[in-house]
């Protein structure tokens, strides 16, 4: 909860800050991207990484649509059994997708203010195997709705950063869940930029990501 309030407290700093020109600050909407994901959680071990594609596509001015694939995997973890040197492994999948829209309104000429709402479909699986026994796989699905809300602005001519603060939650299964979002955008010219972020949520998981976008 520490983490969720440093997030809303930078939100809430940031907001003045950025809001002190006006109009027309160069901020691109139109982009795809591919990112290498790390998902862990505080105080725990590893969870899973992957690759995430994503992209955005503005229209009428003020508004974007937007969509994920993502494919992440944990490690395979063995563990022994107690007799005749059987052991078990287990190793899970996740291949979530996720479609949105969203709102963007200049906040300054280096600043927006945006509002995004997406539904996200996650898929997960996990696989169990026995020594001389074969495989099973458990499958489970979830449907989820999020919102966030912040701003994105430039720090620099060309560094881009950005501040959200979100909640999700879903049907059975889901539970309701606080976040903040934090990223850095740097450009080496109007196509190509390399940037990275990170993913605060209220149960303790953190998601760091790296990656390239072109923007069109």
């Amino acid at each position: 909860m520490k983490k969720i309030l440093l997030a809303l407290a930078f939100a809430a700093v940031s907001i003045p800050v950025a809001s002190q020109a006006s109009q027309s600050n160069g901020i691109s909407y139109n982009y795809v991207q591919l990112d290498y994901a790390n998902i862990s959680q505080s105080g725990h071990d590893f969870v899973a990484d992957g690759g995430i594609l994503s992209g955005s596509y503005s229209f009428a001015d003020h508004y974007q649509v937007f969509g994920s694939y993502s494919d992440l995997r944990s490690d395979t973890d063995r563990y022994p059994l107690g007799f005749d040197n059987y052991t078990y492994t287990t190793k899970s999948t996740d291949k979530p997708w996720t479609l949105g829209v969203g709102y963007f309104t200049a906040l300054s000429d280096r600043a927006d203010w945006v509002t995004q709402l997406s539904y996200t479909r996650d898929r997960y699986t996990h696989r169990v195997c026995l020594d001389d026994y074969g495989c099973d796989r458990f499958h489970n699905r979830f449907n989820m709705w999020s919102v966030n809300t912040g701003v994105m602005g430039h720090i620099t001519d060309k560094l881009i950063g950005n501040a959200y603060i979100g909640y999700s939650n879903g049907g059975k299964g889901v539970m309701g869940n606080v976040f903040g979002d934090f990223g850095l955008m740097y450009a080496f010219n109007t196509t190509w930029a390399v940037e990275g972020g990170v993913r605060l949520d209220n149960n303790s998981a953190e998601t760091f990501t790296l990656g390239v976008r072109a923007s069109f």
